[in-house]
This record gives C-alpha cells, structure tokens and sequence, in this order.
C-alpha cells in the first residue's frame, strides 16, 4: 500500500503537534486534510502543507476520502467524531482520554467493531522512550519482579496508569482513592486553561500479580509556587528504576540496583548506574543506554527508531502512536494502544473518583457503565450543545467543535 492519506481534526494546541508529526513521516502519510471548527485555525494549519482547509468533518471525508483520520478535539465530543468516522468506515487515532464516560468508550469501541475499523486511543506516555527503555530493563529481568510503582504527576492521572499498567504487567483488581479540593486565586496556566479551585487524588491500585501501584496527582506544574518535584519509583526484587514523571522531562534518570556481592557484601546497598543518551551529529536521539555489570547484564540499550529523522525525543512518543495506526491499517493488525486499552485506562480513573464518592472504599474491576454517571453526561452535552450526545451521532458532529 502506498501513503495512507491523512486528515487532522481539531488543529488546536494538541492538534498541531499531531500534524508536525505526521508532515515528517513522509513515507508513512500524505497529508490530505486539516479540519476544525474555527476555520482561522484550519487555515492557519493547511497552509503550511498547501492543502485544504475544513470546519465540516463530513465534507472533509467526501472530498478527500482520508484512510486514516487523527481525532484531537476536545474529550467530551471524542464519541461523536469517532462513532461518525467509524460508520464511515475511517480508522481513526483519538487523542486522550478516550471519552469521559465508560458506556460512550464502550459506543466507539462497539462502532469501530461492528464496521471493521481501527480504533487507536493516543496515549503517548508508554512510548517515551525513558518509558520504553524501562520496559525493556524490566522484561530483561535487571532489577528482578516489579511488585511497586509510585508515581507523582502534574495532571490527568490516566498517563500515569498507563505507564504503571505496563511495568506491573498484570491487570489492575481493584482502585482506592482519596481525593481533596481547594478553592485558589483565579489564574490562568500557560495551556490557556482558567483555574480558581485546586484538586489532589491519590490513587492506589491493587494488580492481579499480588503487585501495588501509587499515583498522586494533584498541581506539580509550578502553578502558585507549587514544587515541581516529580517523579516515578519502580521497585523490583533486586533494585529499583528512578525516572521524572513528566512526559517531557529527559535526562537525571537512574537504575539503582544490586549484584549478588551487593546483596551478601554490601548489606543490600545497591550501586547508582545513569542513564546515557546519544546523540547524532544534528542532535538527534540515537539511543539509551545504561552500562551494568556483566552479571547484571552489561550494556543494555534502546534504540531510537526514527534516529534519521529530525523528531525530537518528546516527539518519539506521538510519531510511534501515528505510525501505530498506520501500521494497523496496513497489516490489519491491532493498533499500539487500542480502544480497550484506552478504556482500562480511563476504567481506573473513574473507578478512583467512585472510590473518593464512597468514602476511600476499594472499587474493584472491572466496571460497568453508571447509569447515573451515563445520564449526567447526557444532560450537561444536551444544556452546552442543543442535541443529545448519543442519540443521532450526525446532528451532534454539526456542533461537535462548539465546545471551545
């Protein structure tokens, strides 16, 4: 198969990174489409690519018959642009979180089924390359069986349960909860969004594999003098993994971990081993690496796939995600992060915020849709945009931009 050919919806902050990274796959996708509501930010997106600007998705898809569509508009309309893409017959990437209610995440993942297309939900954070050499220094056994994560972040929890759910390796049992609020002197933040309350939850999710993850998030991004202290813990049998929290933070990391001499010797002190980065002669990200002793496994590396391109590291995460779906649609194969993963993600958030309803009481998993949960976001869609979110998916996608 040739290029696929690629449409964005929503050329927003977020969007526009999305379309950066898909002009510089060259081989991957043609880039055929920028779609938004606000057509100054279509334009301002199309131009850069000399192709054609849209606010309507549906005739965007008519004129330009995409293969692949990039969903990055706001979370309470992702069901909308994917169920309509998916009656289309248009895989699709949505951007995170995958909707804001488990029965509108079970709707695109049951459209996406029932009309046999790919369903991809964006979650980059996996992908960091930090994140992916973790992966690998656990799979390679360096540190011995992970049991513990903790992790403090600075928004949305759902990046950093994904990331634990991958380094416990298991399926999440059951989520505990606190959760806390503040009122604060109205400010806004530098991704434009308006703040006058301040929140912190403290998740601890218990794994099938008898394993422990610890997520706190709360405001970490320097925002009122806060300390921008974060952070990520993994905790094996012989050693631990210490990284940042933050998806874009690089660099400081360590694997602190225990030859068998440590352990009899040396009273359980593990010895510090940075990791090491390098870099071609333009800059860009060749590999991580980390040298350990030969019973420990030597020099253990990972290897950036896109080292002859220009893409950043803290663009490594998307363009593996946009490459995933292509590579999905060309091999009909599963997509990197599919529509259920998106959910078990989600899945843990919202079982967290049923457990601070309930007193800090364990909600076990999985979960079924609330029904009260369902309808309260059937009825602020309704109040904010006219039209039932569920009901005719085509008459909701003609507002489906309305919420910025």
């Amino acid at each position: 198969m040739s290029r696929l050919k690629y449409a964005l919806i929503g050329h927003g902050r977020r969007g526009a990174a999305h379309l950066s990274t898909a002009t510089i796959l060259k081989d991957t996708f043609d880039v055929v489409a920028v779609c938004d509501a606000h057509a100054e930010s279509a334009e301002v997106g199309a131009a850069k690519l000399g192709v054609k600007a849209y606010t309507d998705v549906r005739k965007m898809i008519d004129e330009t018959s995409p293969d692949v569509c990039d969903v990055v508009v706001p979370m309470p309309l992702h069901h909308v642009v994917s169920c309509y893409l998916s009656r289309c017959g248009i895989s699709h990437n949505v951007e995170t979180g995958l909707a804001p209610t488990l029965g509108l995440m079970d709707m695109m993942i049951t459209d996406a089924a029932e009309n046999g297309v790919k369903l991809q939900t964006s979650e980059n954070f996996p992908f960091v390359p930090v994140e992916q050499f973790v992966c690998k220094l656990i799979k390679e056994d360096v540190i011995g069986k992970v049991h513990k994560c903790y992790r403090l972040f600075s928004t949305t929890g759902y990046h950093g349960l994904a990331a634990i759910r991958c380094r416990m390796d298991a399926p999440p049992k059951t989520v505990s909860s606190i959760g806390h609020t503040m009122s604060v002197s109205p400010y806004v933040d530098r991704a434009k969004r308006d703040h006058n309350r301040e929140g912190l939850e403290f998740y601890a999710v218990d794994f099938e594999n008898g394993g422990i993850g610890i997520a706190m998030v709360g405001n970490k991004n320097g925002c009122l003098g806060r300390n921008k202290l974060v952070g990520f813990e993994t905790c094996g049998e012989r050693g631990t993994v210490i990284t940042n929290g933050n998806q874009g933070a690089s660099g400081g990391e360590t694997i602190n971990v225990c030859t068998d001499e440590d352990l009899v010797k040396n009273a359980g002190r593990a010895q510090t081993y940075e990791f090491q980065r390098e870099y071609s002669d333009s800059g860009t990200l060749q590999r991580i690496f980390v040298e350990l002793p030969a019973s420990l496994g030597g020099t253990v590396e990972w290897v950036n796939p896109y080292g002859q391109t220009d893409i950043s590291e803290t663009g490594i995460s998307l363009a593996t995600m946009l490459d995933g779906i292509a590579r999905a649609v060309r091999e009909d194969t599963q997509p990197l992060w599919t529509g259920e993963m998106g959910r078990a993600d989600q899945e843990m958030v919202i079982a967290a915020h049923r457990s601070i309803d309930m007193n800090r009481q364990p909600i076990e998993l999985p979960l079924e849709p609330d029904p009260a949960e369902e309808a309260a976001f059937d009825r602020d869609f309704e109040v904010q945009f006219g039209v039932h979110p569920r009901e005719n998916i085509e008459k909701a996608l003609r507002v489906n931009f309305k919420a910025r």
